[in-house]
């Protein structure tokens, strides 16, 4: 059965080498030395790193962080429709190459509680992300385009989900993939409009992760058993969606990756069988040109030596 399966999805990745991006690929090895020793990403490292330092003060000294917010906290609440102002940021940072919406569903965990955290987080990150797909479908689709065809990431992801249906965007959307990433995916690989909405709109839970993280750092009393089982089940299949989608991938960049080198070869047969048949009628026009000559050197009348013809 296993072998089945397997045969079965080989064929499937056999079916994908007649689809895809119309245009050729230019996919090259990631260069990590490069990627790290380039001076114009010198400060995304950099800002990187201080996320990640701010991320792990942020878990060590928890209690000072939420004394020190919960003044703000208290006066953003007390706002009239201070809930837009959340709602708002989530809207604007799906957009890439912006972040920060794990910091915010924390905060919202943080000042509104479990429940309409999760409200505001939901509506905002559902927005954000609709927003996210007409600006791919309608202004940045050339440059998605690109990207389709020079990021092997981002080609093996389009050919994945332009041939799975909607439950592979369903598991996409569910999985730890970055969402902002697979929508512009997404949008571009003519997937229904439809089915990416109900995908999206069924993956909202996922969200109440991280708002529940927020409320953590308030709460100090010991959480149930039924809520960590429910939130640890719900971080486990997250993962375990993403590992298996990682797996389809791989299979896929090594089929984007052959097929490139096949019209690599194809290109450079096809130059080659130009110039031969290039030389050949050059060749052959050479001979026929003097053939003529011959033929009409014997063909015409003879003339008494000096005269003019």
């Amino acid at each position: 059965m296993a072998n089945q399966m397997h045969d079965i999805e080989l064929n499937d990745i056999d079916k994908d080498k007649r689809k895809g991006p119309p245009e050729d690929t230019e996919y090259k090895p990631f260069d990590w030395k490069r990627f790290f020793l380039t001076p114009k990403y010198i400060p995304w490292h950099i800002l990187g790193i201080g996320i990640a330092v701010a991320t792990a003060m942020l878990s060590i000294h928890h209690d000072q962080v939420v004394a020190a917010l919960r003044p703000f906290s208290e006066k953003l609440r007390d706002i009239p429709a201070g809930w837009l102002i959340p709602l708002a940021i989530l809207f604007v940072i799906s957009f890439p190459p912006l972040f920060g919406h794990e910091i915010v569903a924390l905060l919202c965990g943080v000042v509104w509680g479990l429940w309409i955290g999760f409200a505001i987080v939901a509506a905002g990150t559902f927005l954000g992300e609709i927003g996210t797909w007409f600006a791919f479908k309608h202004l940045l689709r050339r440059k998605a385009q690109k990207l389709e065809r020079t990021n092997l990431n981002y080609g093996a992801l389009a050919r994945l989900t332009r041939d799975g249906g909607f439950w592979i965007v369903l598991i996409i959307r569910f999985s730890a993939i970055p969402s902002h990433f697979s929508t512009a995916v997404f949008s571009t690989c003519d997937v229904n409009f439809w089915h990416f909405f109900i995908a999206t709109f069924i993956s909202l839970p996922k969200q109440i992760f991280l708002v529940y993280l927020g409320v953590l750092l308030v709460q100090k009393q010991e959480e149930g058993p039924g809520k960590i089982i429910m939130f640890g089940a719900v971080f486990i299949v997250t993962i375990a969606m993403g590992i298996w989608i990682w797996i389809k991938m791989k299979k896929i960049k090594k089929v984007l990756l052959e097929e490139q080198e096949e019209r690599r070869v194809r290109r450079m047969q096809e130059e080659v069988r130009a110039m031969d048949e290039k030389e050949r009628s050059g060749a052959g026009a050479v001979g026929w040109r003097a053939g003529d000559r011959e033929e009409d050197r014997w063909a015409q009348p003879s003339q008494p030596y000096g005269r003019s013809l």
